[in-house]
């Protein structure tokens, strides 16, 4: 019994692999020391000097894009909201969140901005290989919606995407906080999409859409990502009934144990 189940049981295994690489953000091969040297993340875009540095993902400057604006920050509430990130603007205002930022996603450590400003709005990719044609698959992360510290008065921010050719989207969040004071905070929010896989490899995107522009970017706070298949209905049932017929082996072998008789 315990061989004929082996197969039912690697099934549910690769059911439960997460296909993104990277998908908490937690490697990088980010240069030491910053600028400054205790810096909150940096910028991790093609218009910087840490393209390429968060490992497994790109986020590439374009002709419909051309000043795209990502960070990635380190994870930590205290240095998030209050040390800049090493960024192109750094040097001419302050680029860290502000402090109504105040937790990390379920994830934990660090996550991604990705600035929703129309003029700056850039996307954030992954080639997602191993995929099967035909398989459905659960896409998963956290977003949170948020503002840099220096910033007030932005309307809306969504967190879109795609994985192929199928789209997705978050709900908007409106800011509460009327200009002249700190944008407000989302909280985090986990969000799930179902997608059937139409190739092998699939691009995987994300892209902040906010509102206004005109130097009052909202930011996307991405974190947690995950892509897992999703069992067919017919597997579930063959693993019932294998973990089923388990326990009646158990059962046997427990009734078949000799008893000894002082």
């Amino acid at each position: 019994m315990g061989a004929a189940l082996a197969p039912l049981l690697a099934v549910d295994a690769q059911a439960g692999t997460n296909l993104v690489q990277n998908g908490s953000f937690s490697l990088n091969t980010l240069p030491s020391p910053l600028n400054p040297s205790n810096a909150s993340g940096a910028e991790i875009d093609s218009l910087w000097n840490y393209n390429g540095d968060l490992t497994d993902w790109s986020s590439t400057a374009s002709t419909s894009n051309p000043q795209l604006y990502n960070i990635l920050f380190t994870g930590t509430v205290a240095t998030d909201t209050s040390i800049n990130p090493d960024t192109r603007y750094t040097s001419s205002e302050p680029q860290y969140l502000n402090a109504n930022v105040n937790s990390l996603s379920p994830d934990g450590g660090a996550f991604v901005g990705l600035d929703g400003d129309p003029n700056f709005t850039g996307a954030l990719t992954q080639t997602i290989t191993g995929l099967t044609i035909g398989q459905e698959y659960q896409l998963s992360f956290y977003w949170a919606g948020a503002e840099l510290f220096n910033r007030t008065g932005y309307t809306s921010i969504q967190l879109t995407g795609s994985l192929g050719g199928d789209s997705f989207a978050t709900p908007v969040y409106l800011n509460t906080n009327p200009a002249g004071t700190p944008g407000s905070f989302s909280g985090w929010t986990l969000e799930t999409f179902d997608f059937t896989a139409d190739a092998t490899s699939e691009l995987l995107s994300f892209l902040a859409v906010g509102s206004p522009a005109a130097n009052l970017p909202p930011f996307a706070l991405l974190d947690g990502v995950s892509l897992t298949a999703v069992p067919e209905p017919s597997t579930w049932a063959m693993m019932l009934a294998g973990f089923g017929g388990l326990g009646f082996a158990a059962f046997r072998r427990r009734r078949r144990t000799p008893v000894a008789i002082i």
